[in-house]
């Protein structure tokens, strides 16, 4: 009998989800050491990864197992650790935003992500304008706006941790090109997920008018936690300042506040990574404490819970359902516009702005990243049903290619990797 069938008869779907963890996190491990060797951010093999354990790949092989291994009643298991994953890195996330970033940057580093972010938000538009005429189907909600601003949204983003660890391994956090770099993107990340936000509020209102009070929930909710917080951020303060870690009880509260967070902006109407992103905007600003709080957490949330988020996103990702030209061309015009519009937008503000040439285009290939980000909105758009699997497939290539030229092009404008980095 063989080992399949053993555990078919014998196992339950909680020892295949422990087995599907096992190969999920294995796999991830293996195509991100692959990824760190040849110089580009862990990231991208954790999303390659993630693919190959779809259709893409598995299931194409390996049907049998690929059905069994990732069955529904797994997959809902997987899912829920999923989604706690995603909520500990929205929580992160909103830690790393800094607003000190922003002391003496702020005019420059404002238009530069105004304008980067405007001008891929209208092609996006346009882009999206051009595939309801030309491939309809690809855009399947009721409302032909609420489609086109998410895809405005995808194309506008950036990736913040992806771009800070790129200027952490070259050695560019503390010159002017990283200091710059890193406030654009951390900018670029407050408008994009207040853009998100508006697009998940628009889809599950049907309207901009039945909208409006969930927006304005989410903002009251923002401005009700900050200064529900102050008390919290005092007490951490002056525990760093005593060189004191946080106790099991104050631990306790920090991540527990992260999950409550996110259940109630779910509750408002927009999605929970906004209240995990707030929870993590709400904490000290202390570098010691976010140090101390990420060394705990990001070997479980990027190592072991994140894997699993982007093996079910690689299930939903079927390269082979873009199987005309007419799709692969809708692929190509989506990356054009995405990486078009960001470099573009970034490269020629910089250039006014006096800031040189080299600087200019590095700074532009950066914003122009968007790895783990990208898949976030991506999945939003596709459990709102605005986006088809197609076209989550066509944003995921495009997440994958754009982050990975990053690094080449940084390379040959003299910008090359110095160090591995942090894990």
């Amino acid at each position: 009998m063989s080992a399949r069938r053993t555990l078919a008869m014998h196992g339950s779907p909680l020892i295949t989800a422990l087995l599907a963890v096992a190969l999920v996190i294995g796999v991830a491990q293996l195509m991100g050491e692959l990824a760190d060797r040849i110089g580009q951010p862990r990231v991208l093999g954790d999303i390659v990864g993630g693919i190959l354990l779809g259709p893409s790949l598995l299931g194409t092989l390996a049907p049998g197992v690929s059905a069994w291994l990732f069955a529904p009643d797994v997959r809902s298991q997987l899912n829920l650790l999923a989604q706690l994953g995603l909520v500990m890195f929205m929580f992160l996330v909103g830690l790393e935003l800094n607003p000190g970033l922003l002391q003496g940057r702020l005019p420059l580093a404002s238009r530069i992500s105004g304008v980067g972010v405007l001008l891929p938000l209208l092609l996006g538009l346009a882009l999206a304008h051009g595939f309801e005429a030309w491939q309809p189907d690809l855009l399947p909600g009721d409302h032909a706006i609420t489609g086109a601003l998410f895809m405005g949204t995808a194309m506008a983003i950036t990736a913040f941790p992806v771009l800070a660890r790129i200027l952490a391994e070259r050695n560019l956090m503390e010159q002017p090109l990283g200091a710059l770099a890193i406030t654009s993107a951390a900018l670029d990340d407050v408008v994009g997920w207040s853009l998100l936000a508006a697009v998940v509020a628009l889809s599950r209102s049907g309207s901009a008018l039945a909208a409006l009070p969930t927006l304005l929930g989410t903002v009251l909710y923002a401005v009700v936690l900050l200064v529900a917080t102050a008390p919290l951020r005092r007490l951490l303060e002056r525990r760093q300042r005593r060189n004191q870690a946080p106790g099991q009880v104050l631990q306790t509260l920090i991540f527990s506040g992260a999950l409550l967070s996110a259940v109630a902006t779910e509750l408002i109407g927009v999605h929970l990574i906004f209240g995990a992103f707030l929870w993590g905007l709400a904490m000290p600003r202390n570098g010691l404490f976010r140090d101390w709080l990420s060394l705990r957490m990001e070997t479980m949330v990027l190592r072991l819970l994140l894997p699993l988020f982007f093996a079910l996103s690689g299930l939903s990702t079927r390269i082979g359902s873009l199987h005309t030209p007419a799709l692969w061309l809708a692929a190509l015009l989506l990356l054009a516009v995405a990486v078009g519009g960001k470099f573009l937008g970034t490269w020629a503000v910089a250039r006014a702005s006096g800031v040189p040439p080299r600087e200019a285009q590095a700074l532009g290939w950066l914003m122009n990243t968007r790895g783990l980000t990208e898949l976030v909105v991506l999945n939003v758009g596709l459990s709102l049903g605005v986006i088809t699997p197609e076209l989550f497939t066509m944003g995921v290539l495009m997440a994958l290619i754009t982050t990975a030229m990053a690094g080449p092009l940084l390379n040959r404008l003299g910008y090359g990797r110095q160090s591995a980095p942090p894990l």
